[in-house]
């Protein structure tokens, strides 16, 4: 909730005679001007409390009272004392030099009644005292006073229970912190004291300030105010370095927490090697977390599932997406929240997640959730107490508005519930596979460069061919060995020490090798790969590789380099690989494959070409859920269209808005009105809008295209 709209909300409950308030905040300062603001905007004396100044009026703190009738400036008539008359009325007047109340709060509240009516009373760090049940009697006391006399107390302080006592006539608001709005103000009040010292001014662009200032989102005016100081302290222009300072700031948030850990953010995505796919993915939904996708309501991500083999660059992943992000990286180690008291458990992931929503904007990284989460898988003798924590959790990822992205990791998807893997908790499931050539090709050069080496020196084409099978981190180990052999040698590492290295390292491939096998085919279907590239096209690549590297060494000439040209293909090669799930009957594996190698294909193509191996024609057609009159396709089997929707629908394949003439003579079928666009209101009477397939999602997504659903055709 931001400032401007808590106060709207402490206002017209000031207005409906609401007598007590517990507002939650760190920030007293603030917040207090806040509400001397507010008074003086609703005409009514502010008066602040502490225990060791007494009562103060808050607009004039020189003074010890203003005007007794200045009640719009914030100035109270204080009580009068006892046996001091009013010669020509009799009664008592304030004694000649009046006095601030005493400090001690009992001796405040006796004398609330007697200050003038329609005043605010702002009490701080309360919470002490409400552990005296003759303070607490005294509160209760004065409810009907206070009501009478339009008068409120509000107890403002980090710590604000409300007493069992006073539950029915108070309420607790949480003080949110800065927003977007005040940070900027932090900012540019900063910039400007900075700039008046400086030589030549730091030029801040639009685009920075709104990076500066959503990094600093989840602390304090104040924090903020000194992050931007230190950060600027020396330097002439905004580098990736002030960012990851920023991000730093945020750590000292969690230290005081055993169960979350603050992880540095060294890797950026230029140290992954491959995996294009996920890595464009993250860099477009980070745009989602600007200030102008939020004006526009496009909602913030919530999540990433990564799944895949073991030593693959999911944790490393986890590392960049932070960093391109530019928000701090928390590790939760899910072990750390159970505890053998009844209850805690709970109420430790409650207080994880609240931590989380403080700090915000972050990433949550939780590393192999599939152990973390053992036990709570729903079945017959499943761990209660771990079912209600991850209950709590993915409630909480379905709800949670504050921008906290989750990055959880699995090398499995034994003991992992459905309803993790259920749309709405996160934005999207990766399988992170053993890398393919090109990729351990890249993966080799960051290592070698991360250690000074030059990739160039070194045959890194023929390392990458002949370690078919290894992970990211086996060939990380592959160098670290090599490094290791020759440390001391005259030449250093050298190209036979890294061939050595991989012979003598297994890899996990080989001993894991059907544990592998079948993650590779869970996913098929319901994972999207986190690299873009088709299997037959790596497969057939290998295989040219293999054959010109055998010609090479038959005619002497192995270190000749190969370059791959994947036009020389036929088309009916590269084409293929649909037709081994179509004919299991794996009709989903087989149209994401079709579409991956065929993109932009029409589904009178796909109905043409799938019809040898599934009824693809029927009664039924498929329309836009957001307008049911506009027609994709008509004329298809239930299963077929049934496949398709659900495809569509998951954002697994996506529709983009073609010409009519890539449906050849298929569109004459269609006796219906076309349209070339999305109209920007719904139809009145059906309509076709020609669309093509393809498992790339647009730069710019229009919602209508994304939930499709199945028509009967009228007979």
């Amino acid at each position: 909730m931001a400032t401007a709209d808590t106060l709207a909300q402490l206002k017209s409950r000031i207005l409906s005679h609401f007598s007590m308030m517990f507002l939650s905040t760190w920030e007293e300062e603030r917040w207090e001007a806040e509400l001397a603001a507010l008074a003086t905007e609703m005409d009514r004396g502010l008066v602040t409390w502490t225990v060791t100044r007494g009562a103060q009026p808050s607009l004039h703190p020189n003074d010890q009272w203003a005007h007794p009738n200045d009640r719009r400036a914030g100035g109270v008539s204080p009580p009068v004392e006892a046996g001091t008359a009013h010669e020509s009325t009799g009664g008592l007047t304030p004694p000649a030099r009046q006095k601030p109340l005493r400090s001690d709060a009992a001796e405040f509240l006796r004398h609330v009644p007697d200050f003038p009516s329609e005043q605010l009373f702002l009490l701080k760090d309360f919470h002490p005292h409400l552990a005296d049940p003759h303070i607490v009697r005294q509160l209760r006391d004065l409810v009907p006073l206070l009501i009478e006399q339009n008068k409120t107390l509000l107890f403002m302080g980090p710590e604000t229970d409300i007493p069992v006592e006073l539950q029915k006539d108070a309420l607790k608001f949480d003080l949110p912190l800065p927003g977007l709005d005040e940070l900027h103000t932090e900012l540019k009040g900063v910039l400007a004291s900075d700039n008046a010292h400086r030589p030549a001014p730091l030029v801040v662009s639009p685009e920075q300030e709104e990076r500066l200032v959503r990094t600093m989102l989840g602390l304090t005016a104040a924090q903020a105010r000194k992050s931007f100081q230190r950060a600027f302290l020396g330097r002439s222009e905004i580098d990736e370095e002030i960012y990851s300072q920023l991000i730093g700031e945020k750590k000292v948030m969690v230290q005081g927490s055993e169960m979350l850990e603050f992880q540095e953010l060294a890797e950026g995505v230029k140290d992954i090697g491959g995996l294009d796919g996920l890595k464009d993915w993250v860099a477009k939904r980070s745009l989602a977390f600007s200030e102008t996708a939020r004006k526009k309501g496009i909602p913030a991500p919530k999540g990433v599932l990564l799944l895949g083999v073991q030593g693959c660059g999911k944790s490393l992943t986890s590392r960049a997406i932070a960093k391109l992000l530019a928000f701090p990286l928390v590790r939760l180690d899910v072990a750390t929240l159970l505890s053998g008291d009844k209850g805690q458990s709970e109420k430790n992931m409650r207080d994880v997640l609240a931590l989380m929503e403080m700090i915000a904007p972050a990433v949550l990284w939780l590393d192999e959730i599939e152990k973390g989460f053992a036990g709570a898988n729903g079945e017959a003798g499943s761990d209660s107490t771990m079912v209600r924590i991850m209950g709590r959790f993915l409630t909480w990822m379905q709800e949670n508005p504050a921008p906290v992205f989750v990055v959880a990791t699995a090398n499995s998807v034994t003991g992992l519930p459905p309803e993790m893997l259920r749309r709405g908790r996160f934005d999207e499931l990766f399988f992170v596979d053993l890398p393919n050539y090109h990729e351990r090709k890249q993966i080799l050069e960051i290592h070698l460069r991360k250690r000074s080496f030059d990739p160039a020196v070194f045959e890194i084409a023929k390392l990458a061919e002949r370690s078919e099978g290894y992970s990211g981190a086996e060939l990380e180990q592959v160098v670290l060995a090599a490094m290791v052999e020759t440390y001391g040698g005259a030449d250093g590492i050298t190209q036979a020490a890294l061939e050595k290295a991989r012979e003598e390292t297994v890899p996990l491939s080989v001993t894991m090798e059907e544990k592998i096998f079948q993650l590779r085919e869970w996913a098929k279907g319901r994972c999207r790969p986190a690299t873009p590239d088709s299997r037959v096209l790596q497969m057939l690549e290998a295989e040219q590789r293999q054959k010109a590297e055998a010609a090479g060494d038959e005619h002497g000439l192995e270190d000749k380099p190969f370059a791959f040209d994947p036009t020389e293909l036929e088309p009916e090669e590269t084409n293929e690989e649909w037709k081994t799930p179509a004919q299991s009957g794996d009709l989903p594996s087989a149209l994401l494959e079709y579409v991956r190698t065929h993109d932009g294909v029409t589904i009178p193509q796909l109905q043409s070409d799938f019809a040898e191996f599934v009824d693809t024609s029927g009664e039924q057609g498929l329309a836009l859920r957001s307008d049911p009159n506009l027609i994709l396709w008509l004329g298809l089997s239930e299963k077929f269209a049934g496949d398709l929707a659900k495809l569509i629908s998951n954002k697994r394949l996506f529709l983009r808005i073609t010409d009519e003439s890539n449906f050849g003579d298929s569109a004459a079928e269609i006796k219906l009105p076309k349209l070339s666009s999305l109209p920007d209101n719904k139809v009145s009477k059906p309509a076709w809008i020609p669309t093509c397939l393809t498992d790339l999602a647009p730069e710019e997504p229009d919602a209508r295209l994304e939930r499709v659903a199945r028509m009967m055709l009228a007979k």
